[in-house]
């Protein structure tokens, strides 16, 4: 699809939307401006709870998902350790089958799909990453979820926690300057985005802000660049590959072992 729409010169895109919430973008803005200096390693948490209590669903059927909670929520992670690292050399992974579930509705047999999964990075920077996302935490939040990213590097520390509720904050601290703080969002971040709920945060930028559907249309009617593309998530399939391979053959598996099919 990537090689096509290259031929056609046509714009694609792909939804990670966690890379358009305020809380992401000031990351990428500090780390790109060297708050953190260079990278040593990321750490980020999804922590989610809609599998646990053990109901069949899609998501959970191998042969209807392709992968279970590692291409789901995985996949924006290994986008969002891409964004801000760069692009991940190997991966190492290991997924979770902890709950046992229903039958099919149609009672045919299928092979359940992983309900949490822990992926290790290596970066092409020389950074190292851990990725943890789980649809088994108990997140008793409006949402139901939690995200914690937490980043190392030479010249400092950064830490994001949204709770999917009221909070959303980033913090940290540069090599010499003491003790963690909040680092407020910048007003240019925020933009017209409510800030009293991370809902409404999350309803205002896709509805009024230039990201994803309206920014797809946007690069279309105006003949500019759009991010994520299709390259971008042939790039992450590869990743996820990687992890797949690795989780299945217990071994550290190159990114370069995934070769793009004909």
């Amino acid at each position: 699809m990537t090689e096509a729409a290259d031929t056609a010169g046509i714009k694609t895109m792909v939804s990670f939307t966690y890379r358009f919430m305020p809380t992401a973008r000031y990351l990428k803005e500090l780390i790109g401006q060297g708050y953190i200096g260079q990278p040593y390693h990321l750490n980020m948490r999804y922590y989610t709870g809609y599998a646990r209590d053990g109901k069949y669903m899609w998501r959970f059927d191998l042969g209807e998902s392709g992968s279970g909670v590692v291409g789901d929520l995985g996949t924006h992670w290994l986008y969002l350790a891409d964004w801000f690292y760069g692009e991940i050399k190997a991966v190492s992974a290991m997924l979770g089958y902890h709950v046992s579930r229903e039958p099919r509705p149609d009672r045919k047999p299928y092979e359940p799909a992983d309900d949490s999964a822990v992926m290790m990075l290596e970066f092409e920077n020389g950074a190292r990453g851990v990725l943890h996302v789980s649809s088994l935490a108990y997140e008793e939040t409006p949402f139901g979820q939690t995200h914690h990213m937490e980043f190392h590097g030479s010249g400092g520390t950064l830490y994001s926690f949204t709770d999917w509720d009221k909070t959303q904050i980033v913090s940290g601290a540069r090599d010499g300057e003491g003790a963690i703080r909040d680092l407020p969002i910048p007003d240019h971040i925020w933009g017209t985005a409510r800030r009293d709920s991370v809902h409404h945060t999350y309803k205002d930028v896709f509805r009024d802000h230039d990201f994803m559907a309206r920014g797809f249309v946007s690069a279309i009617a105006n003949n500019t660049s759009v991010e994520p593309s299709f390259r971008d998530g042939a790039r992450i399939q590869r990743y996820l590959q990687a992890a797949l391979l690795s989780a299945q053959e217990r071994r550290r598996v190159e990114v370069d072992e995934i070769q793009s099919k004909e």
